[in-house]
């Protein structure tokens, strides 16, 4: 039955309907009614799993650990709760846990405060003991040691003991291991991989080595050749460790691949146009994505704006004059448009003999 039940799970993303006694996972509700609860039950500790539909190891989870006797019966005086990162209420939780690998579990007290986390998907009796460590006050660090030295491939557990070690400041086994979780690229979790890339380029960055760093992160974008359930977020997740290192191009290349997976990404579009003004570079091919990003968003003031500095900075300016005043129809109070607006104008009255054809 099981196996059947895992079958079905990880072939789609609707739930399974059926009698099977599970954990109690609290859904769909705000984190602060969760500390709330947990206060007035009396004091109960928190279990927050976050995850998403398109999540396997998270199904696996669903279907091989939160149904068994045993764990049912070691959270039951825990208060459980289930976020989907992919839900828009949740979007502020997932940066602030600063959740990058799911599925995340992450052990809280009665106020809210974390207190231990482990991420990856764990057997029963690996997340029993877990789950044990933590309640008895034991060293997790030392049993995802443990559990990463049996399976010394797995890149969950690679992660997690990589970014344990960071935070111990242990940068010299955090980075072995890290490096290792690269080697795996290749056959290996994907998500889990771009991530741990992420996590080296970050200690390269601390030490120094921007340099490195961005080609490190460029690496990490490289390893999605094909649109999958996880490829976007993790590459608007390199764009921003990208546009922290002030890596323009890298940015400009991590957008255009996102763009070829899905040319109706606005996020992409946008970002593109307006790196693009930002170096001075592909600017006709900044506009062109400008443009579509202005057809898929309906005509958003903010993506008309970013369509108006790219012909500005072709040297456009009538063009830019009528996208702005475009912009500012749409929104008529904002001073940075009228502003812009008055300067694309002044720059048409020194080129009263511009341009003023068709020209893209």
């Amino acid at each position: 039955m099981k196996f059947l039940l895992l079958l079905l799970l990880l072939q789609t993303t609707d739930p399974v309907v059926d009698d099977i006694p599970r954990v109690p996972w609290l859904e769909d509700v705000p984190f602060s009614e969760v500390v709330n609860r947990a206060q007035d039950e009396p004091s109960r500790s928190i279990l927050i799993d976050f995850y998403a539909t398109w999540c396997r190891p998270c199904k696996l989870l669903d279907v091989m650990v939160y149904n068994e006797p045993e764990v049912i019966a070691e959270l039951s005086d825990v208060l459980t709760f289930k976020v989907d990162i992919g839900k828009p209420e949740y979007r502020t939780m997932k940066t602030d846990f600063n959740i990058t690998i799911l599925p995340t579990l992450v052990w809280l007290d009665e106020r809210g405060r974390e207190l231990d986390r482990f991420t990856g998907y764990q057997n029963k009796d690996e997340f029993l003991e877990i789950i044990r460590t933590i309640r008895q006050g034991g060293d997790t660090f030392y049993r995802i040691s443990d559990l990463q030295a049996a399976s010394p491939e797995d890149p969950g557990l690679l992660f997690d003991l990589a970014r344990r070690h960071a935070e111990q400041g242990d940068l010299v086994r955090a980075e072995i291991l890290y490096r290792r979780l690269m080697g795996l690229r290749f056959h290996g979790d994907k998500s889990v991989v771009v991530n741990g890339m992420l996590g080296l380029a970050t200690l390269e960055d601390n030490a120094g080595r921007q340099e490195q760093a961005q080609g490190l992160a460029r690496r990490a974008a490289s390893i999605y050749t094909e649109e999958d359930l996880t490829a976007t977020a993790d590459l608007m997740g390199v764009t921003e460790f990208q546009a922290a290192l002030g890596d323009t191009v890298g940015v400009m290349n991590t957008y255009r691949t996102l763009i070829n997976f899905d040319d109706s990404n606005l996020v992409a579009l946008e970002g593109f146009a307006r790196m693009a003004v930002a170096a001075n570079l592909e600017l006709e091919q900044a506009t062109k994505y400008g443009l579509r990003a202005v057809i898929m968003s309906k005509s958003e003031p903010r993506v008309m704006d970013a369509l108006a500095d790219c012909y500005a900075a072709r040297k456009l300016f009538t063009k830019a004059k009528r996208w702005m005043e475009k912009t500012l129809k749409a929104d008529p109070g904002n001073a940075v448009y009228s502003e812009k607006l008055l300067l694309f104008e002044e720059e048409i009255k020194k080129r009263p003999y511009q341009y003023r054809g068709r020209r893209r």
